[in-house]
């Protein structure tokens, strides 16, 4: 039977956050709520930030942000309270004013294997507090070129 990874090609993950599912995320169904999802994919962006030493208050101190305008998700395993997961984030492509996030949820399941639970493709643009597109930071930009899994 093929690996989950081969039937749905994701790219190389650039950073990889492990994380616990909190308690606050999860249901009267006891899996996280299909909206809350979005918060641990946010987590990890975050810490992909970090790591990339462009942290997401560097964008607030320049008065922009990244806003999500086209979001796509796949919902496959639900996530439970207190799962052990990794989330997987990647930069397949950016433009002038404009990013892609391609980020999976993969539940730790022990002996080394995981499940792939949950995958997204976030486009996001930069956008000034007063509410105008503007282009990416060039700072941040050269940071992702560098970046050793960057296909530009």
């Amino acid at each position: 039977m093929p690996d989950e990874r081969t039937r749905n090609p994701l790219p190389p993950a650039w950073h990889v956050a492990r994380l616990r599912v909190p308690l606050f995320e999860v249901d009267l169904g006891q899996a996280v709520y299909h909206g809350n999802v979005l918060h641990l994919f946010e987590l990890a962006r975050e810490e992909f930030l970090r790591e990339l030493q462009y942290p997401y208050r560097r964008f607030m101190e320049e008065e922009t942000h990244l806003a999500v305008v086209e979001l796509s998700c796949s919902y496959r395993r639900p996530l439970r309270y207190d799962d052990l997961i990794q989330v997987h984030t990647a930069v397949p492509q950016w433009r002038t004013r404009s990013l892609v996030f391609s980020q999976a949820i993969f539940r730790e399941e022990g002996n080394g294997k995981s499940s792939l639970c949950t995958q997204a493709r976030l486009h996001m643009v930069c956008i000034r507090f007063s509410g105008r597109p503007t282009v990416l930071p060039p700072e941040f930009v050269e940071r992702l070129k560098r970046h050793p899994l960057a296909s530009r």
